[in-house]
């Protein structure tokens, strides 16, 4: 069995067991293809009510010579959160001869009697097109993205080349978004609790609305744990993607490094398989050459014990 070659393309549906129902039979275009998916649509409502809370009742709240600076620094973060994620939701992923080909139609039924994979030799089956190296089959949006990352159910779209800058300034933004909306509020909440007044009024200075005494402190609790629910579900979001960006060059890492001091240079598990020469080329352009002492010193310490001279 070859440890180190790539998965198999997945996807979805198979004649034999017959087409799934969670999956399209045509391709998704983008993130606003029907249907919705629920973590998208929570996104969004996330954004709606920590824009609501932030703009209407939260800043109004602040120290008066801190409101203006309040406005601006979280109207930008909003705003450009609001851009990057438009563009990251609206990209088409889809690999170039995919996009250039009309694909709105339906997509034929994959025959694993015909096929062993949908995408051999850069062609896949299912588009009916040659694809880049790097493209895979997604079984969600059923087309062939390029340079696959993931699936991303909060965008309801792939992440792939064509989207991949526009995601990761979408992290940057709603991490600085985030950071900035919690300071805010550490900021008030504990004002609140010291604060015995009995009416508040938000949305000032607009449309002031008055408000019970303990609905300000409640508000502003359940917006910190919504803040921070989100901060964890975007280190999750993060970690996944470093987790996909970085587990290949560390699996080939620790599978070739492994034989190469153990006494076989030469060593290639397959053809299409990276020699130990080009595996140190590769690590030597993704890694600091300062680090690569360490990481042999790792390899050595931790996984060379377990090998069986031949």
């Amino acid at each position: 069995m070859d440890v180190c070659k790539p998965n198999p393309n997945r996807t979805a549906p198979v004649s034999e067991a017959g087409p799934r129902r969670d999956l399209p039979l045509c391709s998704r275009t983008n993130g606003w293809s029907w249907p919705p998916h629920p973590f998208q649509l929570l996104a969004w409502l996330l954004y709606l009510f920590f824009a609501v809370t932030g703009f209407g009742v939260f800043v109004p709240l602040l120290p008066s010579h801190w409101i203006p600076a309040g406005y601006i620094c979280t109207g930008i973060m909003f705003v450009c959160h609001l851009f990057v994620h438009l563009m990251a939701v609206s990209i088409d992923p889809a690999d170039y001869n995919v996009r250039a080909k009309s694909y709105h139609g339906p997509v034929p039924v994959f025959d694993r009697t015909k096929h062993a994979h949908v995408i051999e030799n850069c062609h896949c089956y299912l588009c009916e097109v040659d694809v880049g190296p790097k493209s895979k089959h997604c079984s969600a949006c059923n087309k062939c993205v390029a340079s696959f990352d993931h699936h991303c159910r909060w965008l309801n779209n792939c992440v792939g080349s064509r989207n991949y800058w526009s995601v990761s300034l979408l992290f940057f933004s709603l991490s600085l978004s985030l950071t900035l909306f919690l300071c805010i509020l550490s900021t008030l909440f504990p004002s609140f609790l010291k604060n015995e007044t009995v009416v508040w009024f938000v949305f000032l200075p607009v449309a002031p609305v008055s408000t019970a005494g303990p609905a300000i402190p409640a508000l502003a609790g359940i917006t910190i744990a919504l803040g921070l629910l989100s901060a964890l579900l975007l280190g999750h979001l993060l970690c996944f993607h470093f987790y996909l960006s970085e587990f290949k060059i560390w699996f080939i890492l620790r599978v070739y490094g492994c034989l190469w001091l153990a006494g076989w240079p030469f060593v290639c598990l397959s053809s299409k398989s990276l020699t130990v020469y080009t595996l140190v080329i590769h690590i030597s352009t993704r890694v600091c050459k300062s680090y690569l002492p360490l990481l042999v010193w790792t390899i050595q310490s931790q996984c060379c014990g377990e090998i069986i001279h031949p």
